[in-house]
Parts: C-alpha cells; structure tokens; sequence
C-alpha cells in the first residue's frame, strides 16, 4: 500500500535556485479574519482576499475559533505542536521516517492523509486517517510511562485540531469558488465515475465548482521537525539553503508558520528563514509572520490547470498564482511545522481532455520512480525563479499537468520550462523560441532580451498567452507590462434573448440542412449553428451554399477545411479558411481599422506561426459571400464550390473548422469554447466532432496515436494512461516546509 509519506517522497520535486540568495526585503502575508473568510462580499472582504491570491498566491487566516469550548485554534496549535518534537524523540530514530537534507538538517516526518466521503446527509466531507506510527507507539506503551507524555499530549489535540483545519480548508475553497463565480465552466472537472458507480464509500459525481474538487480529492498532511544535525551544529554555515526553491504541485497547502521550540519546557516562537519570490521584482524576500497568522493558505501549480487555464480571455484579473518558496534554517533550535496539500480528486478529469483521470496517471508516475524508471513524458515537477509554466506547444515535456496550448488551441496543456532552452533559443509564449542574428546582439547595442508583443510590451518570464516573440528592447515588464486588447461591446442579456437568437436563424428554415456547432449544449461557451443546401446551376455546377450564425458579438468569425497534416493545432495550422472581420488595413499594433467597413476574404492560415499576421491572403473572391451582424449576433454567408481554391467534396464529406472571437478588434484569440473541429457529410448532413489532441500526442509521441479523436453520437473515445501520460495531470510534490 502506498503510504502519504512515501507517495510524498516519490513525488518530491526537485529545486532549482538559491533561496539564501539575492534577498530583498521582507513581506507580511494579507490577513483575512475566519468572519471575514465566510461573509463572501459583505464586509469588503473580496477585493482583499482575491487580489492577494492573484498578486501573491497566498493569504493568512486569523482569529480561527475552536471546537472546543474554551480553547481557541491558536491555543490548540500551540499546545499541538510543542509536543511534536518530543514525541518524535521518544518513538525513537529507529522508528520515525526522517530525511538528511542537503545543508545538514534532518527533518522527521509523521504523515498521514484526509479522504473524501459522504456522510448520512449525502455531503460530501474529510475523514481523518490516523497517524499509524503514533497508534502503534500508544498502543504498545502504558499510559503511566514517563516517556508517553509528549505523544499523548499531542494525540489528545491531534483529532480537533485536524477538524479546525478541515474546517477552514472547506471554507477557503468555498470562498475561492465565490470569488471565481461564473468565470469558470461547469462542471469544473468530470468524474470517471459520474454514472453513480461507487468509489471509496461515496457515490462519485462530475466536480461542480473549485470547492466540489478539494472535498473531492484526498488531502495528505504532514507534521514535520527540522533540526541541524551534531555534525552542522558545530559548523559555521547557518546560512545555507535547507529546501531551495520551488512551487508545490498540489491545489494549495494550508500550514502553519514554523516554530522553534526554544527550551525545555516546549515554549514556542515564531521561526524565520520563509522565504518567497516576489510576484513584481522576482526577488526572494523573507515571509515575515506574526502571532496572529493562525493558518496560511499557498497555492500551487495546481491552480494554473484547474482554474486558470479554463478562465476565459475576459478574466485575466482572476489568474491566480502559485508560489515558489523556499526555506533556509540558521539555528540549531528544533523547528515544527504543520500542511495539508489538497490534492484533485483521482477519478477527476478536465472537460476537454481525456478520460484518463488524475489519479491514474499519478500512479503511472509513482510506479516508474519506484522501479527506478524514466518518468513519462509530461510528469514531472515545476521550476522555480525561471518559472515552470505548462504548455502544448512544440515541445512537450511537460513539468506538470497544465491544459493550455498557444494562441489558437487554449484548452490542451503546457508542457516546457524556462531553464531547458538551449543557449541560442528564449523561453517565450511558453516554448524555446530560436534567437535571430538581431536578437543574438542585444547585449552588444546594449538592449535587454525581452519576450514582447507587436505593441512592445513584455511578458514576464516569457510566460504569456499570445502573440509574443524574443526582441531587443529596453522596455520591462514593469515598464511596458502586457495589458489585454480594448475589449469590444459586449451582448446585453436583458436584450439578446434566446427568442431573439431563434429569430436570427429563422431563415435557416430554407436550408436543407441545419446543424449545431456546440455539440454538448451544457458546456460554456455561445451557441453557433451551420447550415447549408447544395444548390445546382443550369450547366450542372454544384456549390455550397451555407449560412454560419454565432450567438455573440463581431470580433470576427471564420469557415473552412482543416489541415488533416496539422496534428499541433488540430488542423488550423495550413487550413484555408474564409474569414469575416469588421474592419480593414489590419495592424497587429492597433488591430482593426473599423472605418474601412466588414469585409470577407479567403486565407490559407501560416502552417506554423498561428497569429493571424502571419496568414496568407490568398486575395481570392469569396462567392456569394455577405456578412450579417447585430448588437447580439453575428453571421458569415457564402455561395460557393470552393474556399482558397480548395473545393468541397460535395459528393461526400469535408473536414472542417470554426471559429469566432466576441473580444476584440486585433483578430486576437477565438478562446477555449468559440471553435470547433468536425467532419460534415454535405449529402447527409451526418457529423463527426472532433476531441482537441494535445501537440505532444502527435509531435513527440507520434508512434502514441495515428489520427485525432472522434466524438460521434456524444460519445467520446477513450485512450490508455500511456497514450496520454504527457497528458494534463496533477502530481504532488513533498510538502517540505
């Protein structure tokens, strides 16, 4: 059986900067009372508690109220962990799991782990494993032994303790869940087991919202003693780096600030020594702490696949972050800590991804390090100051379990860090970008490398979404920091009814056939329709003659045949395609110019580069074509055997795809739910949707799968934990601090 510890262990993440190093200054972590974490917006705690998620990635609960009358969370705590250490010394070396760090510490270790389960009522809640080690101990001791009394001092607040911190835990997902309210899908993530199968005493169900994920999946905690070990004490080294840092892999951690135990009658002070990386100068500064910070909540890597990589273009004020941290100890006094990584659930899985679950392809992981087996592809663990950040572009070696590709495909995964770029490439738009003869002289003219966009605004780190390629420049990120294009006018729901969208495909009713471009209507993301008659003219010429309507505003919208060769972006990449935009003089500075009127020209999209100013306009008339467009909706019609000189199987099926943006006027990103890939019978009107193909799958593994994934009938088809093991997944690294 595969204990918290050592499934920890495994799954540790390696470090890959100094955390001793380039300190700058200290921090206090924003402080949320537990009122205040329950009250949603009542008491203007929102702005508080959202903007420190985003900007920091961590926020301290304070004035946690106990369970038991009398005694609040802090005196538990306290009373808890001052016997931690000596309970550990009294089980013994011999029997305690403990880990010689790199500085010299030895760090001891009880771990144990939290399972969802339905009670009576059918909700959903954590039921505390015990700490085995500790039963035994008691178990084989009588009470009367003088050296029991630090272990059973620590049981006897164990058990309320860990309610507290449930507690707390289920509120802070809950209040995080209000705070994202409708800008993620629903459901968050499936369930393998969403028919009603049972799993683990509970009936399993698809994971609503952010809350449903953490009550759904197991939570592993760990209580931990550091202390130098004789050899370091005698040492002058108290500055060296104990855990370097990193970012946890989990949803988030919720722990309490380290103590030292600084005599013997287990008297506790706060422990220094915490140390995070600045979100705005990228500098490690120390995390200061004070008696009030009952319970800190971090986020981890986690987060970016759940939460920020569903969020739609509108809500780029919601991404959160998760934070690298690191630990740097400089006494020889024990310090005791206490955290409780949440964890996805294990039969979860994202909506537009595979059926494979989390909690499979954990396994895959564990069982290859434990046989001493490389781990496969896209498993791993992220990065630290250099930023792992999860993608599907070229390459996939994936640091975690992200589903995001580029510009064009956002709903597959990141899967490339910063620090495995060659010397003459940059980590940009989240993969290695090739330096130019210019960009290799920047230093030479004295100009910064920089990930920018056309507007000559830099991404951080390279870790952006969107048109971005390496440039000389000495604009910054904190000078010229990426902002999002002027978004257009959006629909007024009181207006754009769903009578209304009716009215606009009424003339629909003309066509021979009529088709819905969402085929799961439950799924977020506006409703698009296709129809079409082949129509013959009097010397026996047939063409199609088609209507695509969109139930959202004019950004732009666009028809055609995918590239069946383009396995990276699911046939955009070398698709030809008409494409309908509100304006003209096209400049990927200042986007569209509006005064030049709607237009529709036919274009064979670059077969590399996705932006749209790299597309080929092939300058060919697009027959029959006129555009539609309203306050509310949008429509692209055509008459005509072709598209870029490529024609229509008109005696059988064409490969196709769609796509619309509502967002802006630069032609930018059609987003995760507006496009579609399917393959149309024009004769029989009969469809195939087409399941998005992570890059890795084709590129790197090619020998995994010969052809994309067909949805036919609503049903999608599976794939085996190999086949995707480079696949989104979320793998937890050691909660080492």
């Amino acid at each position: 059986m595969m204990t918290p510890l050592l499934l920890s262990k495994i799954l540790a993440c390696a470090s890959l900067a100094s955390a001793a190093s380039s300190v700058a200054g200290t921090k206090r972590p924003q402080k949320i009372t537990y009122t205040s974490l329950s009250a949603a917006d009542d008491d203007g705690s929102s702005d508080l508690f959202l903007n420190a998620l985003t900007k920091d990635g961590y926020v301290s609960i304070t004035d946690i109220p106990s369970l038991q009358q009398g005694r609040n969370f802090r005196d538990v705590k306290l009373n808890l962990m001052s016997n931690l250490h000596g309970c550990m010394m009294d089980i013994g070396d011999d029997h305690v799991p403990m880990q010689h760090l790199d500085d010299g510490t030895v760090r001891k270790s009880f771990a144990t782990t939290s399972l969802p389960l339905f009670d009576g009522d059918h909700h959903l809640h954590q039921e505390q494993q015990p700490i085995q080690l500790l039963e035994d101990f008691l178990a084989g001791n009588p009470s009367h032994k003088s050296d029991t009394a630090h272990c059973r001092a620590f049981q006897n607040d164990l058990s309320v303790f860990r309610s507290m911190v449930g507690d707390v835990t289920r509120r802070f997902a809950a209040r995080l869940s209000f705070e994202m309210g409708m800008s993620l899908p629903t459901p968050l993530l499936l369930s393998s087991n969403k028919d009603g199968a049972s799993s683990n005493n509970y009936i399993m169900m698809n994971y609503d919202d952010f809350e449903s994920v953490v009550m759904g999946g197991q939570q592993l905690e760990h209580f931990h003693s550091y202390q130098k070990s004789e050899d370091e004490k005698n040492g002058d080294d108290d500055a060296a780096t104990t855990i370097e840092l990193h970012t946890d892999q989990g949803l988030f951690i919720a722990f309490t600030p380290g103590m030292l135990l600084v005599d013997q009658q287990q008297t506790l002070e706060l422990s220094d020594g915490f140390y995070v990386q600045d979100s705005t100068t990228g500098e490690n500064v120390l995390l200061e702490f004070t008696e009030d910070d009952d319970l800190v909540f971090m986020l981890g890597d986690a987060v970016n696949t759940i939460i920020n990589n569903q969020l739609g273009d509108a809500d780029g004020g919601k991404v959160l972050r998760a934070t690298p941290h690191a630990l740097s100890l400089a006494t020889q006094k024990p310090r005791v800590w206490y955290g409780r990584m949440a964890l996805p659930p294990s039969d979860a899985y994202l909506p537009e991804a595979t059926t494979t679950t989390f909690g499979q392809l954990r396994q895959v992981f564990v069982e290859s390090t434990s046989k001493g087996e490389s781990i496969p592809m896209g498993i791993g663990c992220s990065t630290n100051s250099k930023m792992v950040i999860t993608t599907s572009r070229s390459l996939a070696d994936s640091d975690e379990e992200h589903d995001h590709d580029d510009e064009e495909e956002q709903d597959d995964g990141h899967g490339i860090a910063a620090n495995q770029c060659a010397d003459d490439e940059m980590f940009c738009w989240f993969r290695c970008m090739a330096l130019t003869e210019e960009t290799k002289t920047c230093d030479e003219r004295r100009l910064g490398l920089q990930c920018v966009d056309p507007r000559g605004l830099v991404v951080e780190n390279g870790a952006g979404h969107g048109d971005y390629f390496p440039a000389c420049t000495n604009n910054t990120h904190i000078t010229h920091p990426i902002t999002p294009y002027p978004q257009i006018e959006q629909q007024d729901p009181e207006v754009c009814t769903a009578d209304l969208w009716a009215e606009f495909n009424s003339k629909d009713e003309s066509y021979t056939n009529v088709i819905s471009l969402k085929p799961d209507p439950t799924k977020p993301g506006p409703d698009a329709n296709l129809a079409w008659s082949i129509v013959e003219s009097e010397d026996g010429e047939k063409k199609l003659k088609a209507r695509l309507t969109f139930n959202d505003v004019f950004g732009w919208l666009a028809l055609g045949f995918a590239n069946e060769f383009d396995a990276v972006h699911n046939g955009m990449n070398g698709g030809k395609v008409l494409l309908m935009k509100p304006g003209g003089n096209y400049s990927p500075v200042t986007g569209l110019d509006l005064s030049v009127g709607p237009s529709i020209g036919a274009y064979v999209i670059d077969g590399t580069d996705s932006a749209f100013r790299h597309w080929i306009d092939t300058e060919m008339v697009a027959e029959g074509a006129s555009h539609e467009h309203t306050d509310c909706f949008t429509a692209l019609t055509f008459e005509s055997d072709n598209i870029s000189g490529q024609a229509f199987n008109l005696e059988g099926s064409d490969e196709m795809i769609w796509a619309g943006n509502s967002n802006d006027y630069y032609v930018g990103y059609h987003g995760p739910d507006s496009r579609g890939r399917l393959t149309i019978d024009w004769l029989t009107g009969d469809v195939e949707f087409f399941i998005s193909k992570p890059a890795w799958e084709t590129e790197d593994d090619a020998d995994l799968s010969d052809s994309p994934t067909k949805m036919e009938d609503g049903v999608s088809s599976s794939s085996n934990i190999g086949a995707f093991s480079g696949l989104v997944i979320v793998l937890i690294c050691a909660m080492i601090l």
